[in-house]
């Protein structure tokens, strides 16, 4: 009885040993890869064809469609759906106040939008910012 013991006992040593050290060599890899410095990492910037030219995309809102507002205007823009504290601040920051700013604004004026708030594309389209806007401006109004 006790020969079986010391058998059971090694061979049991030995599969824990051999199960620890696998684990062990595994999260030296994954620490090794973690702890390589940021200074490598190599970031793209898109540039036109070979010629290493940085492009740059200017985006503009068409004020003449929208119209302009300023900050004694405001409306509560976070009333909309969609639009938190941070993205009101992104869009006050573009020149966007009212709630007739974002209803009179067409598809070009909301993909503009989405660009100089670096915003989900399509989002604001599928919360129906301008629709929104234009029923808590008729409310405003009444």
């Amino acid at each position: 009885m006790l020969g079986s013991f010391l058998i059971g006992y090694f061979f049991a040593i030995q599969f824990y040993d051999k199960k620890n050290s696998n684990t062990v060599k595994k999260t030296t890899i994954e620490d090794n890869i973690l702890d390589e410095p940021e200074e490598l990492v190599i970031r793209a910037i898109k540039t036109f064809e070979r010629g290493g030219i940085e492009i740059k995309r200017t985006t503009k809102l068409n004020f003449d469609s929208i119209g302009i507002a300023s900050k004694n205007d405001k409306d509560d823009l976070c009333k909309i759906k969609g639009i938190g504290t941070v993205i009101e601040k992104k869009l006050n920051r573009i020149g966007i106040f009212t709630y007739k700013q974002l209803s009179n604004s067409s598809d070009i004026d909301l993909e503009a939008i989405t660009r100089l708030i670096q915003f989900f594309p399509g989002r604001i389209e599928s919360d129906d910012w301008r629709g929104q806007a234009n029923k808590l401006l008729n409310n405003k109004k009444s």
